[in-house]
């Protein structure tokens, strides 16, 4: 019992002992006296003091939160500001320079340089249309194309505007707003006043020296394709009643072909396109606009600039013929001479420089005279292999050549379209006859032009350059004078023509031949859009 007892009373002093040493708690339902200097070890005070601080720390840390973000809303604001006027700045230095830079008068020879540098590109007083695009910019600084883009934000938009082809830049753009003003189309007044403009420009008329030989009107065809059509007549007949060379116009030639109206047959139209037969329609209201604008003083030149250098042909006679740089595997197998040279010669010049030679008398226009073929590139779609000068803006020209399904006459197949070509001749330039792989529509928006026709059955009757030639697709023989003797099955050749004037678009199927004769000074553009089989057997007879 003395033991257990003992054990008790150790126990109880441990537990006392304990309790005295934990801290006394005081709760917020224990009133403190004032002036109370009790303090349970020391306790309530701290505590006290803790609390405080605890509240300005959190007042401070609020303070300097609010601080911090109106300091950074004021730093945000600040930035945009210096950001707008740095812009402003970039801006105003830009145009000043180019201002002044257009302004300078450089010697000729430093001028000649600046043209050679910059290949087929303008000169300071005539900036290049075309748009910018991120290849042009790689390299140059964020802000390198800031000013093309802010400019186009507000600029006029024509309402042939393609969004991701044709030239976006302010100064076609500023062209085009000049014009379009001067030139309006909403109207049906002002389709009648392009139709009387553009028909003021054809002076002459053309009979059909076959008509009464014929089953179907020129001008009045029947919905479909009669059988046989087009007609087609003996070579030699054709070219007595209109020598290649000779430019002077007749009263009827031999003409096949079926001319449509735009407003009043274009179903007619259609219906030939889809039996990819050839044709002509003429006064579509979009090609009107075109040959009425183009036919304005000065505007070319505005358009094409005073110094930008465009390909060029050149020919020390009339006749012009299309050749590729010549493989050594085709003097090895004997397709062409040794001694072959190329028949005419590529070069660049100024429109300004092209339209001199071309403006001239006729007694420097003769077929032993020198003769320039310009040229014009669109390349839209075409890539790196398309040769790509400051022609963008002839898909905005040329609506009607564009690669849209609101073209189905000319534009068969618009996601195949190899770009928009212009070629403008002088009096007297002759395109010697050949084929072409695609589908063809040819405008033509000023002057005039005699087309040759031939079937692509004709192609053993026409001697064509073999395949692998510099000209393959080409007829070897020169129409200007037909060897006979060397060429006897070119007698047998049948043929048809007909004379384009402004505002005429000839559709011409693959495979068709042509020869083209300029009459006078003319411009001509032409687009493909795919190609058709549907005299792939004929063709194929000739090695193509």
């Amino acid at each position: 019992n003395q033991s257990i007892n003992q054990s008790i009373n150790q126990s109880l002093i441990t537990m006392n002992t304990q309790v005295k040493k934990r801290p006394t708690r005081i709760t917020s339902s224990v009133a403190i006296p004032n002036g109370s200097t009790t303090n349970t070890n020391g306790n309530t005070t701290k505590s006290s003091q803790h609390n405080l601080d605890a509240t300005k720390r959190l007042r401070r840390l609020r303070r300097k939160a609010k601080n911090d973000k109106a300091q950074k809303r004021m730093l945000f604001l600040q930035n945009i500001i210096c950001f707008t006027f740095l812009i402003a700045i970039i801006l105003y230095v830009t145009t000043t320079l180019q201002d002044d830079e257009r302004k300078i008068k450089l010697p000729p020879n430093m001028l000649k340089k600046r043209l050679s540098n910059h290949n087929m590109r303008p000169d300071l007083d005539n900036p290049s249309f075309t748009d910018v695009s991120a290849d042009d910019t790689a390299g140059k600084g964020p802000f390198a194309n800031l000013r093309h883009r802010l400019k186009r934000i507000t600029q006029y938009q024509h309402s042939d505007y393609m969004p991701d082809m044709g030239d976006h830049s302010p100064p076609y753009a500023n062209l085009r707003k000049e014009y379009d003003h001067l030139l309006p189309s909403e109207t049906p007044a002002d389709y009648e006043r392009m139709k009387r403009s553009v028909h003021d420009m054809r002076t002459r008329t053309y009979d059909n020296l076959m008509a009464d030989e014929m089953p179907y009107d020129i001008h009045d065809c029947p919905d479909d394709p009669p059988p046989n059509y087009p007609y087609a007549w003996n070579i030699q007949d054709v070219l007595d009643n209109w020598a290649l060379d000779d430019v002077t116009p007749r009263d009827a030639i031999y003409q096949g072909v079926c001319i449509f109206d735009y407003e009043t047959e274009l179903q007619k139209a259609m219906n030939y396109r889809e039996l990819e037969v050839p044709f002509v329609i003429r006064d579509d209201p979009k090609v009107l606009r075109t040959v009425e604008r183009w036919s304005q003083e000065g505007y070319m030149q505005k358009m094409l600039g005073e110094n930008t250098r465009y390909r060029t042909e050149y020919s020390s006679d009339n006749h012009f013929m299309y050749w590729t740089k010549p493989k050594r595997k085709a003097i090895e197998e004997h397709i062409m001479e040794k001694n072959w040279k190329p028949p005419t010669d590529m070069i660049r010049m100024p429109y300004p420089e092209w339209l001199e030679h071309a403006n001239v008398t006729d007694d420097k226009l003769g077929p032993d005279h020198e003769h320039w073929y310009f040229r014009l590139i669109g390349c839209g779609a075409m890539g790196k292999n398309c040769d790509k000068d400051s022609s963008e803006y002839l898909f905005d020209e040329l609506s009607f050549f564009q690669p849209t399904d609101e073209n189905p006459l000319y534009m068969v197949e618009p996601q195949k379209q190899k770009g928009i070509h212009c070629r403008f001749g002088m009096k007297g330039v002759t395109a010697m006859n050949h084929f072409d792989g695609s589908r063809n529509a040819i405008v033509l928006l000023g002057g005039e032009r005699r087309y040759i026709l031939a079937h692509p059955d004709q192609c053993e009757n026409l001697n064509l350059f073999p395949k692998g030639h510099p000209s393959a697709r080409h007829s070897s023989v020169d129409w200007s004078n037909p060897d006979y003797k060397k060429f006897p099955s070119f007698k047998q050749t049948e043929v048809n023509e007909v004379v384009m004037q402004a505002g005429d678009v000839l559709y011409l199927p693959t495979h068709w031949f042509h020869t083209i004769i300029s009459l006078e000074l003319n411009f001509q553009c032409n687009t493909r859009s795919g190609l058709s089989l549907q005299y792939a057997d004929a063709i194929g007879q000739c090695g193509f």
